[in-house]
């Protein structure tokens, strides 16, 4: 018998509530995931609305490499770039 994972993710508590909810009625094996894979309780989710989770050090690593940060990266790279640049002309000028 093949067994099927299905994921969805979402940053609304009510619907993911809802989403594994009307899993469970299909016959479904069903749960909530945090970001880093641990289960979420169900019950205080339903009353707080609010999961607890920490971030770890290769999730902060993996955020600076995301798309998002790229332009920063550039940002930052052309600034020190420029500088060395700078740095070697003042050594040229210096020079002579």
């Amino acid at each position: 018998m093949a067994s099927w994972t299905i994921k969805s993710q979402t940053n609304e508590p009510d619907l993911a509530l809802k989403i594994v909810e009307d899993q469970r009625n299909k016959g479904y094996n069903a749960w909530i995931e945090d970001e880093n894979g641990a289960a979420v309780d169900e019950q205080s989710l339903k009353t707080t609305k609010r999961v607890a989770t920490e971030r770890t050090v290769p999730e902060w690593r993996a955020a600076l490499l995301e798309w998002r940060a790229a332009p920063l990266l550039f940002v930052l790279a052309s600034v020190a770039g420029g500088f060395v640049v700078l740095y070697l002309v003042g050594l040229w000028v210096d020079r002579y």
